[in-house]
């Protein structure tokens, strides 16, 4: 079988050509963002430039979200800033074939399930932790899916409802909110007005709110103090989200993948499962780094449209 895999990422838009369970050819875009029509154009473009026959049997879509699975549409992106992008329709219309839509994170925990580390577990999660916070969960051997294709959207669990601070999505007090890579420079910033302790370079680029995550997590492990303290206030937010995930779902195994974790797992991962134990009254369950690294979403979307779970079946194009 020949699969189309297809990952929406906020920052760069992955088309893929599967045989089976292998990856055989891959195009990279910039993720378009003038309108909402331009991304799924893109889609058709990347996909022709792989098949120009169209010799493919099914197309498999891990998206940024929240999604709308109804109308086979990204409801809403706040990493994208962009709303009702339609996804399933203008690809059935062009190619002719069925269409299976999730979150990214649910089809990375999709994709642990059916090719990864979780093929004997029944209750895991995968996190992410890159531009956004993104959970994709399994219990009892069911992916939760939810009415609208939702049920997994933790990074925007309220961590502190004191908070002011405003998300993408338009609450306030999320988990996204205050460790979101996208809004790691305003928390860097908040944190640095409060900061009594010596000026690092890490500090000088929060002050002019210019402390990228790559900046960051270079300067911690070079030292830095503010960098390090940092990463530890980010850490925690993380920990308290696993805390929350842990209640919420009793995971056997938790994987970890998303640009943040995967290239700074060395200073995230051992301070994080040690907050979490302080945090969650469940205890933690197993911590892994994610079985296909940045190729995550990537076999999730694959996996979605080889061995497609029967809640996103629902949703999937009828031809």
């Amino acid at each position: 079988m020949k699969i189309i895999a297809i990952d929406i990422g906020a920052t760069n838009l992955r088309v893929a050509l599967f045989n089976n369970t292998k990856k055989v050819d891959e195009v990279k875009e910039r993720t378009p963002k003038d309108s909402p029509e331009s991304l799924s154009a893109k889609i058709i473009e990347c996909i022709e430039s792989l098949c120009k026959k169209g010799d493919f049997d099914r197309i498999g879509i891990g998206s940024i979200g929240p999604l709308n699975l109804e109308e086979g549409t990204i409801e809403m992106a706040p990493n994208l800033g962009l709303r009702n992008v339609p996804l399933r329709n203008p690809l059935v219309n062009k190619f002719k074939k069925r269409v299976y839509i999730a979150n990214d994170a649910m089809a990375g925990v999709w994709a642990e399930k059916v090719l990864g580390k979780g093929k004997e577990s029944n209750d895991i999660v995968y996190l992410t932790i890159s531009t956004g916070i993104g959970v994709g969960v399994i219990v009892d051997g069911n992916l939760l899916v939810g009415r609208r294709g939702n049920a997994h959207e933790m990074g925007h669990a309220v961590l502190d409802y004191t908070s002011n601070d405003i998300c993408g999505c338009g609450g306030i007090g999320h988990w996204e909110t205050f460790a979101g890579g996208r809004n790691i420079k305003k928390v860097a910033l908040e944190k640095a007005t409060v900061w009594n302790e010596e000026r690092t370079n890490a500090y000088d680029l929060a002050v002019k709110g210019k402390l990228e995550p790559e900046k960051l997590y270079q300067l911690a492990r070079e030292g830095d103090k503010f960098a390090t303290y940092l990463v530890d206030q980010i850490n925690r937010v993380h920990a308290a989200g696993i805390a929350s995930i842990v209640a919420a779902y009793d995971p056997e195994k938790i994987f970890i993948g998303g640009s943040i974790y995967l290239y700074n797992e060395d200073l995230i991962r051992a301070s994080l499962i040690k907050y979490a134990r302080l945090y969650s009254g469940f205890g933690v369950p197993e911590i892994e780094k994610a079985s296909f690294g940045d190729d995550q979403v990537l076999y999730g979307a694959a996996s979605i449209a080889i061995n497609p779970p029967r809640q996103i079946e629902r949703f999937a194009s009828k031809l």
